[in-house]
């Protein structure tokens, strides 16, 4: 690792102690024997904590500034997250905290959208805190941990997509430009990882920007085989899933195809809001509406309907509600607070909405629908705040999924 030659940047992250005093920027916070990260919110504060867990589920804890949508990313190179300035890699050798400039100038932010990992780094977008300024990208180099950040109005979107090293984005708009078209300040080293291009510019229009963004931020869209598919709601209520084909030269007519969403009959699960998180395992599309997960077939890029199947209810009082899902190649990981998976003592079910007195993640497998206790979280005297509280974001380490993953 190169990384602990890059500077520490002075930073609004500390260790927080039992009298609840912020201490100075903890450089020695690694990654160690941690196998989940967690971004846990109280509510009503400007701060968000962010929670390692160790595999007997025993905790720490840094506080960071809040930004909504804030997402980690964990990748063998260690974990990335941020605040509202900074962009921080933790690793088995500690903390690096980059201090977000661009042109010189500083660039703040109160709100993420994405953060997806490109080639050999991982690529955030965000808004500005200002709102007269313009949206801004940062790409964070894996092997360095050097954080580069630039404008570009690809910052500001809610759907991202990978297809090997590009990135392709829905856009605000149909006048653009590539991210490369103004990439002085990424190293020419770094381009291709970290281009946020559109997926295939017809008559110089983005063809990714006729979806407007999804609700949600952090929504990230699978890429197989150049093919990316998104989910959306129409204003009709209409749950669809639209095809995007990536490659150059594609007819106009087949670059994004409809598919609408036929559910079951018989089914009245709650559908509120459109097809959300959706990912590909074994040939199969999953998506999740109102914390039940369904799965069908591929759909062509051939305009037809396709049928949906339940595969189950993902427990998530916690966690999923803020959009928390984790996926590995064949389970999708939720935290919750109340579960049924193993025994406990006498629930305390009238202070569970207002007191985190237990966390747990849970595993589901993505054929079956089956749910099973990943880990059980240790919530007793813990460094982070654990009444009125929320987890926003969740990433798990990649070994420890591998190894974990039956």
């Amino acid at each position: 690792m190169t990384r602990r030659v890059a500077a520490m940047a002075v930073a609004s992250v500390a260790l927080i102690s039992g009298c609840g005093q912020v201490g100075p920027p903890p450089k020695d916070f690694a990654t160690e024997d941690a196998v989940l990260a967690m971004r846990i919110q109280e509510g009503g504060e400007d701060s968000s904590y962010l929670v390692l867990v160790s595999p007997k589920g025993k905790t720490r804890a840094i506080e960071l500034d809040r930004v909504e949508g804030a997402a980690i990313s964990w990748t063998e190179d260690g974990i990335t997250t941020s605040d509202r300035s900074h962009d921080y890699v933790i690793d088995e050798s500690g903390l690096t905290a980059n201090e977000r400039t661009s042109g010189g100038d500083e660039r703040e932010t109160q709100h993420e959208w994405y953060r997806v990992p490109v080639g050999a780094g991982t690529l955030i977008g965000f808004s500005p805190e200002d709102g007269s300024k313009d949206p801004f990208v940062t790409y964070i180099d894996g092997d360095s941990g050097k954080a580069t950040t630039r404008v570009s109005p690809y910052g500001q979107t809610s759907t991202a997509a990978v297809c090997g090293e590009r990135v392709f984005s829905s856009g605000r708009g149909t006048d653009t430009k590539a991210f490369e078209d103004d990439s002085g300040s990424i190293p020419e080293s770094q381009l291709n990882r970290a281009a946020l291009t559109s997926a295939y510019p017809h008559d110089g229009a983005d063809i990714l920007s006729t979806l407007e963004p999804s609700t949600f931020p952090g929504t990230t869209s699978p890429c197989v085989d150049g093919i990316v598919y998104e989910g959306w709601e129409n204003d009709a209520d209409q749950h669809l899933v639209r095809v995007w084909n990536t490659a150059k030269e594609t007819p106009a007519a087949q670059v994004a195809v409809d598919h609408e969403i036929v559910y079951p009959e018989d089914d009245h699960s709650s559908r509120i809001g459109g097809p959300d998180r959706v990912t590909v395992s074994d040939g199969q599309l999953f998506w999740v509406v109102s914390n039940t997960m369904w799965s069908a077939p591929l759909p062509t890029t051939e305009a037809a309907p396709i049928r949906a199947r339940k595969v189950g209810f993902l427990e998530g009082s916690v966690g999923l509600d803020a959009e928390v899902l984790a996926y590995s190649s064949h389970h999708a990981y939720t935290v919750t607070n109340e579960s049924d998976l193993h025994e406990r003592s006498r629930r305390r079910s009238d202070r569970v909405w207002t007191e985190l007195t237990e966390l747990s993640l849970v595993r589901t497998d993505l054929a079956t629908g089956k749910a099973s206790l990943a880990l059980e979280v240790e919530v007793k005297d813990v460094d982070f705040p654990t009444k009125d509280t929320r987890v926003t974001a969740l990433a798990i380490n990649p070994e420890w999924l591998a190894e974990n993953s039956e």
